[in-house]
């Protein structure tokens, strides 16, 4: 007898996987298995409890009181063979190929059978699909089967693309219906708006005879006034389906006659920033608020170089919290209004909605955050790290749904990192709190639900408060403690840097030696980075170093943001520069408004002409 020995708790891992696979090899025992499924001839035998746990739809069938409850052999109609075999296979491995062939199948298969997690994986695998050849069909798909969140996120690339997916061929399938409601979009970002008459002319031409008539109607929803009028002069002297109809000549000459009494919508991309604390704030000794709030939220126009206010950010002098554009809206989470030596953070996030033109208060975050990163990704923003814990946590807010979701960990746990989304994946940088740790890169896969850490060559030892953007499919990357900028490309898994002396780095093909005038140089059929003109060898370095700030993608230009201590004496410096890859060149563009130590900023199109007020800095206060 034993005796002495303390009670044992058994566990074995691998025990409900084993479960699963030899209930999948049951499946070709037809004895063993308790119900088969009919479709279009083909059978499938499976076991109604694995069925009814993954699909209410087979729940309320095995579990109530109808025929199927009690038979053996359940027919099911107006499904595809081949959609409902891998879905039955998903319920006994976990494991389902998605792919452009059958994604549409697959969406409407799981809708019709309800297998919830395969439609969401469905969903953010058509969201990855977006692009201007199939957001119209994806989006009125979507509508169909009930994924409205992949319909608005589609809708969402249209607005923000509308020229590019009017040179498509699905564009002149639409409905007038459907177009009427593109054309009738105020955030459509259309420069200039000769574009969207260009695009119903388009439309009208592929079918004139069923669209002609509907001209005069649709031309209501373009902004004629706005239209130049050497275009509307061409148009009435050249246009036949102009010149046909007394209607559409009469639209185009009243439009002009009217622009000077209805202004039109004047949508330029601007950098909009949010200031947390200010040097002046910083040196209020033990106040808790200042008397008067200066102005903290503003918009800097590229075009006339002015910074004009907006609505002020609600919560003041705040740092650590971290700011991103989705679907043209600001958003700002987290943060902390502690000092130095007692710091909180919070899960609070808000939105500026431009309809809106007020801040307001959005779901909070599941985890409270600060010097966190976010990104927008496939119509969602992605909030990153931040946390208490040692373990990069991830969660993911949806604007249609208004609701954050868990996402996911980080493999590698960074605490000095950026993130942003490129080429449909969000990219991790970073590295450990550990002066001069290596950085390491982490991709994840939204579709998959999956991270990776990428060895990547060249890959930059160490950067202080990295800041990372993509800019035209190739993810730019800084530092606080250099002025070199670093260029990735994901499609080569390949790093360059600017210099001189290694130009070779930006290139891929083969190589030869070759002796130049001051040593050896190499050569090769030049294969450059995206993003990277095909005259330089490199991405310019910084004119000068910039911390606490932001790197924003703004049309084919990287503008750069952040404060600097300078001099003997200590003077604090909030600047910014641009860089213009054409010319591969920094260009200044002056101080910021205010002596923000903390701020944050992202890239929205928005009416110029409806904000005219000047951005007050401290001293006109």
């Amino acid at each position: 007898m034993v005796r002495n020995v303390d009670d044992l708790d058994f566990h074995l891992p691998s025990h409900a996987q084993d479960m699963l696979d030899g209930l999948q090899r049951l499946r070709s025992q037809p004895k063993l298995a308790d119900v088969t499924l009919l479709v279009g001839g083909r059978e499938l035998p499976c076991h109604r409890g694995l069925l009814a746990l993954s699909s209410p739809y087979f729940h309320a069938m095995f579990a109530g009181n109808f025929a199927e409850s009690f038979s053996a052999r359940v027919e099911l109609r107006d499904v595809e063979p081949a959609m409902v075999g891998q879905l039955v296979d998903f319920v006994y491995t976990g494991r389902l190929t998605i792919t452009q062939a059958n994604v549409e199948a697959l969406t409407r298969t799981a809708a019709r059978l309800h297998f919830p997690a395969v439609q969401k994986v469905c969903g953010r695998y058509l969201q990855q699909q977006l692009d201007a050849t199939n957001c119209l069909g994806i989006c009125e798909f979507g509508e169909q089967q009930g994924l409205l969140g992949v319909a608005a996120k589609a809708w969402a690339f249209l607005r923000e693309n509308f020229e590019a997916v009017a040179h498509e061929d699905e564009f002149l399938q639409l409905s007038q219906e459907r177009l009427a409601t593109c054309l009738a979009c105020d955030l459509l970002q259309v420069r200039p708006e000769q574009s969207r008459l260009e695009a119903l002319l388009r439309w009208v031409r592929h079918d004139p005879q069923a669209r002609a008539a509907r001209l005069p109607e649709l031309l209501s929803l373009v902004q004629l006034g706005a239209v130049p009028r050497p275009c509307v002069q061409q148009l009435l002297a050249t246009e036949p389906l102009i010149q046909e109809s007394e209607a559409c000549r009469q639209a185009l000459s009243q439009g002009h006659e009217g622009a000077l009494l209805v202004l039109p919508q004047k949508l330029e991309e601007v950098l909009v920033v949010v200031g947390g604390r200010a040097l002046e704030e910083e040196e209020e000794e033990g106040a808790e608020e200042l008397s008067l709030h200066p102005g903290n939220f503003a918009f800097y126009n590229t075009r006339s170089k002015r910074w004009m206010a907006l609505p002020d950010f609600p919560d003041h002098h705040k740092w650590g919290f971290s700011l991103a554009a989705l679907n043209n809206d600001v958003y700002v989470t987290g943060g902390s209004r502690g000092t130095k030596t007692d710091t909180w953070s919070t899960t609070q996030a808000w939105c500026f909605p431009l309809k809106e033109a007020a801040w307001r208060p959005v779901a909070p975050m599941l985890k409270a955050r600060t010097n966190h990163a976010s990104a927008a990704l496939n119509g969602e923003i992605y909030a990153v790290g931040g946390t208490t814990l040692d373990v990069v946590e991830v969660e993911s807010y949806d604007p249609y749904t208004d609701a954050w979701t868990p996402v996911r960990p980080a493999l590698k746990y960074v605490s000095n990192f950026s993130a942003a989304g490129c080429r449909g994946r969000l990219y991790l940088v970073g590295s450990s709190a550990c002066k001069y740790n290596a950085l390491a890169l982490q991709c994840y896969n939204p579709v998959t639900d999956v991270w990776s850490v990428i060895a990547s060559p060249f890959l930059p030892k160490y950067l202080s408060s990295p800041r990372c953007a993509a800019l035209q499919g190739a993810l730019y990357l800084v530092g606080d403690n250099t002025k070199k900028v670093y260029v990735y490309d994901p499609g080569a898994n390949l790093w360059q840097k600017h210099t001189m002396a290694w130009p070779d780095l930006l290139l891929r093909g083969k190589t030869r030696l070759s002796q130049g005038p001051k040593g050896p140089l190499w050569t090769q059929k030049k294969h450059f980075l995206p993003g990277v003109s095909q005259d330089q060898e490199g991405v310019q370095s910084l004119h000068s170093l910039h911390e606490n700030g932001a790197l924003v993608p703004l049309g084919d230009v990287l503008y750069l943001t952040g404060g600097r201590w300078q001099g003997m004496d200590g003077d604090y410096h909030v600047e910014m520069e641009a860089y213009d890859r054409r010319r591969d060149a920094w260009i200044r563009h002056g101080a910021l408004p205010r002596l923000w130590l903390y701020h944050g900023a992202s890239a929205i199109f928005l009416d110029v002409s409806k904000w005219t007020q000047p951005f007050r800095s401290t001293e006109d206060h």
